[in-house]
């Protein structure tokens, strides 16, 4: 499910990917690092990226996820 939220969710030709090693839970809320998969020009808009997917997880989902930027 996660996935097709950050396929979604393309870059300027880039895509943003989880780091399944790095996924926990920590009571109600998965932290899920991430990161674009080549350097984007405008980090600004990777942040926009990360909230827009968040927010839409909470809405359709109804699961609090934090997208933790990773390198």
């Amino acid at each position: 499910m996660l996935q097709s939220y950050l396929r979604s969710h393309q870059l300027v030709g880039s895509t943003i990917e989880a780091l399944e090693q790095g996924i926990r839970k920590d009571s109600d809320w998965w932290y899920v690092p991430a990161r674009p998969d080549h350097q984007l020009p405008k980090t600004y808009r990777y942040y926009e990226e990360l909230t827009s997917i968040e927010n839409e997880l909470r809405e359709n989902e109804k699961i609090d996820v934090l997208l933790v930027p990773s390198s």
